[in-house]
């Protein structure tokens, strides 16, 4: 990964936001059980990394 350490954690999360959907076969609410974090927040970064929330 190439970039300052905010662009590699940013990459990052959206590499685990994507295993963490993989998981929950697409629940967002257990995917973000998985992440730690509410629902959401997993919605609020599922668009700063250009991904469909309403996607269900």
């Amino acid at each position: 990964m190439e970039g300052d350490l905010a662009t590699c954690f940013e990459r990052l999360e959206g590499v685990l936001i994507r295993r963490a959907l993989a998981r929950a076969r697409g629940n967002k609410t257990k995917a973000a059980a998985f992440l730690g974090i509410s629902r959401p927040a997993l919605y609020a970064r599922l668009e700063r990394h250009g991904l469909r929330a309403d996607e269900d």
